[in-house]
C-alpha cells in the first residue's frame, strides 16, 4: 500500500521562529488514512519554508515515531537561524 499527503507547519507550538543553539518542533500525530498492517517506510519532502536571511539556513526533517496508524515530523535547527514555517510532503508505503 501506498499513501501519501503534505502537512504545513508553523502555527500552533512553533518554535523555531527565534533563538540559537539546536531547537526542535515535533508535529501532532498525524494519521493515515487506511492503517498499514506493518510499520511503514515514510519517506519526506521539504517543500516549502519561510526563514529569516541574516543567518545561515540549517534545516534537518525526518519521521520519527512511526507507527502502522500514524507518525511526527520533526523539524530541527540550530545556530542563529530562524525558521517560521515549512510545508513537508510525505508518502507512507509497506
Amino acid at each position: 500500500m501506498i499513501q501519501s499527503g503534505g502537512v504545513f507547519l508553523g502555527t500552533a507550538d512553533w518554535n523555531l521562529a527565534s533563538g540559537t543553539g539546536t531547537r526542535e518542533f515535533r508535529s501532532p500525530d498525524i494519521q493515515f488514512q487506511s492503517r498499514f498492517s506493518a510499520q511503514p517506510t515514510v519517506v519526506l519532502a521539504l517543500c516549502g519554508l519561510d526563514c529569516g536571511h541574516w543567518a545561515n539556513l540549517r534545516v534537518d526533517v525526518c519521521p520519527e515515531n512511526v507507527q502502522p496508524e500514524e507518525f511526527n515530523i520533526v523539524v530541527k535547527t540550530w545556530n542563529g537561524t530562524a525558521i517560521f514555517s515549512a510545508v513537508v510532503n510525505w508518502i507512507a508505503y509497506d
